[in-house]
């Protein structure tokens, strides 16, 4: 054990850098491969870039029928440039640009801590930001968040570094990070930072308001240029609809607007109170903030209050702390503030705060192997607790039946419908995958030894080292075949193979009424147009089933919907069962008693065949 150890210790000391980087690639890159699309967002954002490449507009291209991508296209041209070489977009190429921007997030924390505290927090407060729950999904999805949280972090991390030079001098990289964040996601992406910079130089008392606001002008102008360069462009394309969309989802958003006085077809949804962010941050860090709570049953509040009550003021005491205490604890508290005020919230919005959350849990961490050992050794049982489960109940279920276990016992449908799916991945035999198993094996028998005999920091790292592995152990074992079964994909190549739907195949997109088959979209290679507006004469037609019955109501006497195809089940990204139909336009058309007889499904046009 001691030699793993001093092993371990040599590595890291000869290149930590190299090693910090491995681990971060290990559990981004091979995973962004796994999978197809399984959830409405991935595929929603792949679709701009397929738009892209395959219409030439880089501007304001669509996403799905006639719907106009109003976020500037920042990510996407990433997505676009990265699939030019196979000429499409793929799931891979989709999610390499949260990938490359999680692996950039942590090395630039880590480089930032490195060089300024001690190896170990560095590594420490580097692990927990890789491996805690939202920052790990996040960065092998294909969304904006994670972009847009490395721009907002390295400028942050640049906002640090110049201050430390008493802001002499022109950052050229402030700007650059802060233009990459408003064509990800608009002014936010230059208003936080330079807001949490303001308050930071404030608390420091070393730098006049003036001056202060006139460093972070000079930053931010040359970045809002960049993105009002962009605006004018976009609304040459999209006129006013555009800048409809884009104050609603600017300044609307925030301001907790109603969408029918914004103009706009949609909710701005993902409503939560004020103080959702406190919980939000603390399942996002999980398991490691579990630490957070234990150490709360651990302090005496009222010794604390007393105490307090005897110390200076709030602001004394923020200025007694060492600068990158007192810039996380800024970056954390200004961050979630600022996206607690509007009243549509997520949890990924928060995470440009996560590297500096992570420093602070690290420095809770030193704090706990110093005064409370006890408690790193429970954080210890629980991870391993967690990958014994999983160990068990792979090598279980690898030779009995998870399904036929769960039936009598399970009685939702949905749920037995994914207990079915892992089942089939539990018994799934090939050789990476015991591989997989039996490392993980390894690593716990090891983790456990240490709890005998190890000092706490042996066991933390050990109990990393654990996670680390089960992280990998289910995106390996578990995850894709999840995801393959949430999938459009079959359906979508199943009726392109049997009908000629390109360029006639139609569905709703009012998203006040009827969700939109974005994955379906996405595989149908963006190719699906708005029934409402082009009103064909006749084509295809896809929906939900849930659905149809209202819109045969609506287009009573108009249209004709004839069913060709249906998916198997609910059991996909869109979440209910969609239908393929065959539409025909009845204006000025007669049906006779011989084409009727001909043709039993045109005696009720509007009568779904069983």
């Amino acid at each position: 054990m001691d030699r793993i150890t001093d092993t371990f210790k040599a590595i890291y000391t000869k290149y930590p850098y190299l090693l910090v980087l491995f681990v971060s690639m290990l559990l981004t890159l091979p995973w962004i491969m796994q999978g197809e699309f399984y959830t409405k967002g991935e595929p929603r954002e792949a679709t701009v870039a397929t738009c892209m490449l395959n219409t030439g507009n880089w501007v304001l291209p669509s996403d799905y029928a006639d719907e106009v991508a109003y976020k500037p296209p920042f990510m996407h041209w990433f997505i676009a440039a990265f699939s030019l070489p196979a000429g499409h977009v793929t799931e891979t190429t989709a999610r390499l640009p949260s990938a490359l921007g999680l692996i950039g997030i942590v090395m630039l924390f880590f480089a930032l801590l490195y060089k300024r505290k001690s190896a170990f927090r560095a590594a420490l407060a580097s692990i927990i930001l890789l491996t805690s729950f939202e920052m790990h999904r996040s960065g092998i999805e294909a969304r904006v968040d994670m972009t847009l949280a490395f721009f907002m972090i390295g400028a942050l991390i640049s906002m640090f570094r110049w201050e430390e030079k008493g802001l002499k001098g022109y950052p050229i990289l402030i700007p650059v990070f802060l233009a990459g964040a408003a064509l990800v996601k608009g002014p936010v992406g230059i208003v936080l930072p330079c807001l949490v910079f303001g308050v930071y130089l404030l608390l420091l008392q070393r730098y006049s308001l003036w001056k202060i606001i006139v460093k972070n002008v000079i930053v931010a102008l040359p970045a809002l240029a960049i993105l009002l360069s962009w605006y004018v462009l976009a609304y040459r394309q999209g006129g006013q609809h555009f800048l409809n969309l884009v104050y609603a989802e600017n300044f609307g958003r925030f301001l907790g607007e109603d969408s029918k006085k914004l103009g706009i077809s949609y909710d701005l949804g993902h409503k939560g109170p004020f103080w959702y962010y406190i919980p939000a941050i603390l399942l996002g860090f999980m398991p490691w903030s579990l630490l957070v709570v234990f150490s709360l049953f651990t302090v005496s509040l009222k010794k604390r209050i007393q105490r307090g009550a005897l110390r200076s003021s709030i602001l004394q005491r923020l200025a007694g702390l060492d600068k990158l205490t007192l810039f996380s604890i800024v970056s954390v508290v200004i961050i979630l503030g600022f996206y607690a005020i509007p009243s549509s919230k997520r949890s990924v919005y928060i995470m440009p705060a996560y590297p500096f959350a992570a420093y602070l849990l690290a420095l809770l961490y030193e704090w706990a192997m110093a005064a409370k050992p006890k408690l790193i050794r429970l954080m210890s049982y629980i991870v391993l607790t967690i990958s014994g489960l999983l160990l068990l109940l792979v090598g279980t279920f690898h030779f009995v039946d998870l399904l036929s276990v769960a039936t009598p016992l399970v009685h939702d449908a949905k749920t037995l419908h994914d207990v079915g799916l892992f089942s089939v991945a539990f018994q799934k035999t090939n050789v990476l995958n015991i591989e997989t198993w039996l490392i993980l094996l390894a690593i716990f028998i090891f983790c456990l030894t240490t709890l005998k005999k190890q000092k706490a920091d042996i066991i933390l790292v050990a109990t990393l080292g654990l996670f680390i592995w089960t992280q990998v152990f289910l995106e390996q074992l578990a995850y894709p075949v999840f995801k393959d079964a949430y999938s459009s994909r079959p359906f979508a190549e199943k009726i392109m193979a049997k009908y000629k739907l390109k360029g006639k195949t139609y569905v709703m997109n009012d998203l006040s009424k009827y969700m939109n088959l974005y994955g379906l979209n996405f595989y149908m290679d963006n190719s699906l147009k708005n029934f409402d507006k082009e009103q064909p004469e006749n084509g295809y037609f896809i929906a939900g089933s849930k659905y149809i019955s209202d819109i045969r109501m609506k287009y009573n006497g108009e249209y004709a919907f004839i069913e060709l195809e249906r998916t198997a089940d609910e059991y996909n990204d869109y979440g209910d069962v969609m239908v393929l139909y065959k539409i025909i336009k009845l204006k000025h058309l007669m049906i006779n008693q011989e084409n009727a007889a001909q043709d039993p499904r045109l005696r009720d046009p509007f009568a779904i065949p069983r």
